[in-house]
């Protein structure tokens, strides 16, 4: 009798280790399965993220290369024909009647603008000019060419000693700068645009506001704009931190926070 129940307790026992045996393998097995569920859908999300990176940056490189021959063709092809013509000019003034030679200084006069204005506008096209002279230098004649042309009246501010990004960093920025402004004066019919650059001990700080009409930050049709995305999408490529906040008749206003590169410091 008390050997069959020992053979029970035994039984009981075995059976209960095997269920706990069981048991916990199972919760390993699940943790292990949520585990690598988990790491299949990090890897996935890295995978979206890092072909998301490479169709931006190609597509910004193919935007960038237009716009490089772009203002290649302006520079060779228009600048050199309107240099010609502003030449042929001078040569007539010996030749013109006293009467004309007004005349002919003023249409002198508007070839030259135009000769200036077209090699500003071919500068600020160039990724190459904007890596060679800076962001805050060809932030500033963008902003020289829009004032000269009475296009808006814009103000730049600096704060704190200026350093340099990476090339590629202040191109990208200067892309988002010159987007905003362009939607400022084209959609916001803006008339007054103030930009303050900060330069940080590890980060630059840009801010830019115009007195435009703004837009309704609900409205998905202002928020899904290809300027806008472009612009998100830029920041996003450089790391940096964007936000763009606007009010029916109280313009609006972009703010941008790039990290300074210290690796090669």
């Amino acid at each position: 009798m008390e050997n069959n129940q020992n053979i029970a307790e035994q039984l009981i026992l075995g059976t209960t280790i095997i269920v706990l045996l069981l048991a916990i393998t199972l919760i390993f097995l699940f943790i292990f399965i949520q585990k690598k569920k988990k790491s299949h859908f990090e890897e996935k999300m890295r995978f979206k993220e890092k072909y998301a990176k490479e169709l931006a940056q190609s597509q910004n490189e193919i935007r960038e290369k237009a716009l490089e021959n772009i203002s290649w063709e302006i520079h060779d092809n228009v600048g050199q024909l309107l240099s010609v013509a502003k030449l042929q000019l001078n040569r007539l003034e010996t030749k013109v009647l006293e009467n004309n030679q007004k005349d002919l200084q003023d249409v002198t006069g508007l070839i030259s603008k135009s000769l200036q204005d077209l090699r500003a506008l071919s500068k600020s096209l160039n990724p190459i000019s904007i890596k060679k002279t800076g962001l805050l230098k060809a932030l500033e004649l963008e902003l020289d060419r829009y004032n000269r042309l009475n296009f808006i009246k814009a103000k730049l501010e600096i704060i704190n000693e200026p350093f340099r990004l990476k090339p590629e960093t202040e191109t990208i920025l200067f892309r988002i700068l010159q987007e905003f402004i362009h939607n400022s004066i084209k959609h916001a019919k803006a008339s007054e645009l103030n930009t303050l650059v900060i330069f940080n001990h590890t980060s630059v700080e840009i801010n830019i506001h115009d007195n435009g009409i703004g837009f309704d930050t609900e409205n998905t049709s202002f928020l899904n704009g290809i300027g806008l995305l472009n612009m998100k999408g830029r920041a996003k490529l450089i790391h940096a931190d964007f936000n763009i906040s606007s009010k029916i008749n109280q313009g609006t206003s972009l703010y941008i926070k790039c990290k300074k590169d210290t690796k090669n410091e």
